[in-house]
């Protein structure tokens, strides 16, 4: 303290000069230049997301709003043809169309595999149903039938090349598909009720009064295998005389922009007006696992669900078909896909406009340390004469000291400036000072050392004690004094790893006392302790020296049995249950003797399995299936539990 309160001080000069020119470059330039550059690229960012929203959400609508044009097209041509009577006779339906064995109707087969209709096209990829109960004696009904036919491949061909299909489905229960590739009605069942299909029932009077084209939700279609979209468009030839127009939106092109077509450092996600995730990168698992039916509300996931409550509110407040909003770090550039009433939404991380301005910041920060490394040159210059030269003196008499000769210092053989009025001379005279000290201190010391010598001895002792009585208390469990769920996981990890190695069958036994709670109930936990132990001793005794044994926790032991095959492990596992039902145990007051018994599961490794996570997991649900069945039984892991019983034993 009086080093640095001495009024010549050099090094408190020095330290000053540097630390106000050092705060005034990186602290003051540097947040500037931060701020301003990232302020500047926020207003630009909002501007281009808007831009870049607003063009992705027309092209993202595109293919859904032709579907609905081709619609159009597709009724006002059927209600202008249907005026006509010139194309229809019955000749010509029964050219086409067919009755087979089970009062069902077909087209023929040509209609699929391609001849030349009577206006000399070719026609081909048609299929149709016509259930067995539809009115077919009617001649309106037909000439509807051949019209729907004639209007499916005249459109077909063309419109496939955006769409996976067309068809034309009745109330009838009728359906007639161009659908290349897929011959969908010709294996259909005579029983089948295209009724009962969504993208036949949602056109329907009363799930449709408006009369207008309408979506269906998002499913997977096992015959495309593809993600899909219908859009159904109700005709109304005349009251009560309906057909309905469908188009199949194929959406894996659509998901494949949606996670790969996106800005740098971004990512894109789809969800539904009621919360229904159509598509997201992170999610893909859980939309397969849910068919498509996968809801926002059910996910674990406080970010995303943040983002969707942001987004509605601001959809609510502004009103617009595209939007940005800030959600925590982010900003959310949102719009709306036409057609099915979907939200295409980019999330931009805020931490993207931060990066910019810190390289910038860095720069100064960079320019910052040059200046000061150029400062602390000169410096050096000025002060060689009157600091470094006078230092190099003090690390001669530095050496002197660590080589005990104080002599060189106390009698000058070294001259140190002790006649200098600042830190220097102070610092000489103190190290002359310093070095009789020293030399009185040698001696001290000398006699000092061998005392300190002998207690470290002893205290190294009792601390080895300390540590070895420490790690048995981590290893081995206080009450039964086997192993602990820690030192037996990892001492099973290395003797799984050895069998593997050598590809020795290893078993794997999962123990747990039947009824024990109502044990400790009954008698009292010091009676439960008792029989813990007892259990551990038998289960100690019974198994072999190279077999591993641990308690897990509670009431539940398990055993690793080495080298051992599934018959013998099922012997010693029997052995062990018969010894622990064998065991007698008194009340607290000796008044009553009770006894215990034990379920053990049992998994093996016989399928080249040594992952103690999965062995220890068929091991319990076999330990489960003991228990179901009865307790006091030894059961081994067959891989075909139920899926109840292995929720149940999982959790």
């Amino acid at each position: 303290m009086r080093f640095l309160n001495y009024k010549h001080s050099l090094t408190m000069d020095v330290m000053l000069q540097m630390a106000v020119r050092v705060s005034i470059v990186i602290i003051i330039v540097s947040a500037l230049t931060y701020w301003h550059i990232y302020k500047t690229l926020v207003s630009s960012t909002i501007d281009g997301l808007e831009h870049y929203i607003h063009e992705r959400g027309q092209r993202e609508s595109a293919i859904f709003k032709l579907a609905e044009s081709n619609h159009q097209i597709f009724r006002a041509s059927f209600l202008a043809h249907w005026k006509q009577d010139a194309f229809y006779s019955d000749a010509l339906f029964w050219q086409v169309f067919e009755r087979r064995s089970d009062q069902t109707i077909h087209l023929q087969k040509k209609a699929y595999d391609g001849y030349f209709n009577r206006s000399g096209l070719l026609s081909k990829d048609v299929t149709a149903y016509i259930g067995a109960n539809a009115p077919i004696e009617n001649a309106a009904f037909r000439k509807k039938l051949l019209l729907a036919y004639t209007m499916v491949d005249h459109f077909g061909m063309a419109w496939t090349r955006q769409f996976a299909n067309l068809y034309v489905s009745m109330p009838e229960n009728v359906n007639i598909v161009y659908w290349p590739g897929v011959r969908w009605a010709d294996n259909a069942s005579s029983k089948l009720n295209v009724l009962s299909e969504e993208w036949v029932y949602i056109t329907t009077i009363k799930n449709n009064p408006d009369r207008k084209s309408v979506w269906t939700g998002l499913y997977y279609d096992p015959t495309a295998l593809e993600w899909m979209v219908s859009l159904e468009t109700p005709v109304d030839i005349t009251p009560g005389n309906t057909l309905n127009i469908g188009h199949d939106i194929l959406l894996n092109a659509l998901f494949d922009r949606v996670f790969n077509d996106h800005l740098s450092g971004t990512y894109n996600f789809i969800f539904r007006d009621d919360g229904r995730l159509i598509a997201h990168p992170g999610k893909i698992k859980d939309m397969q696992r849910t068919r498509g039916m996968l809801m926002l509300s059910r996910l674990k996931d406080p970010q995303l669900n943040h983002y969707f409550q942001t987004l509605q509110t601001a959809i609510q407040t502004k009103k617009k078909d595209f939007l940005i909003a800030e959600a925590d770090n982010a900003f959310l550039a949102a719009t709306k896909i036409e057609g099915p009433g979907w939200w295409f939404v980019t999330v931009y991380p805020q931490s993207l406009l931060s990066s910019p301005s810190l390289k910038a910041a860095k720069f100064i920060l960079l320019m910052s340390v040059l200046a000061l490394i150029i400062e602390l040159i000169m410096l050096y210059v000025v002060m060689k004469k009157k600091v470094v030269e006078p230092l190099e003196t003090f690390i001669d008499a530095s050496s002197a000291i660590e080589a005990q000769r104080y002599d060189k210092i106390t009698g000058n053989v070294l001259p140190l400036p002790d006649n200098l009025d600042n830190e220097i001379g102070k610092l000489a005279k103190l190290f002359k000072s310093m070095s009789n000290s020293l030399q009185q201190f040698r001696i001290d010391m000398q006699h000092l050392t061998h005392t300190l010598e002998d207690q470290v001895k002893v205290r190294t002792r009792e601390l080895q004690r300390a540590k070895d009585k420490a790690e048995k208390e981590a290893t081995i469990d206080s009450l039964t004094q086997i192993p602990n769920r820690h030192s037996f996981y990892n001492r099973a990890k290395a003797l799984l790893q050895q069998a593997d190695h050598a590809g020795a069958t290893v078993c794997f036994l999962m123990l747990d006392i039947d009824l024990f709670k109502t044990i400790n109930d009954s008698y009292g936990h010091p009676q439960g302790d008792k029989v813990l132990v007892a259990c551990a001793r038998t289960i100690e005794k019974t198994i072999r020296d190279k077999d591993l044994l641990g308690r897990l926790g509670g009431e539940e032991f398990a055993v690793v049995l080495p080298s051992t095959s599934l018959e013998e492990a099922q012997v010693i596992a029997e052995r062990i249950r018969t010894r622990i039902a064998e065991l007698s145990f008194n009340t607290a007051h000796h008044t009553q003797r009770f006894h215990a018994t034990i379920s053990i599961g049992i998994s093996s490794s016989s399928d080249t399995i040594y992952a103690y996570e999965l062995l220890y997991k068929h091991a319990d649900q076999a330990l489960y299936e003991a228990k179901q069945a009865g307790r006091n039984r030894v059961i081994s892991y067959s891989g075909s539990l139920s899926p109840s019983q292995d929720e149940a034993s999982s959790s």
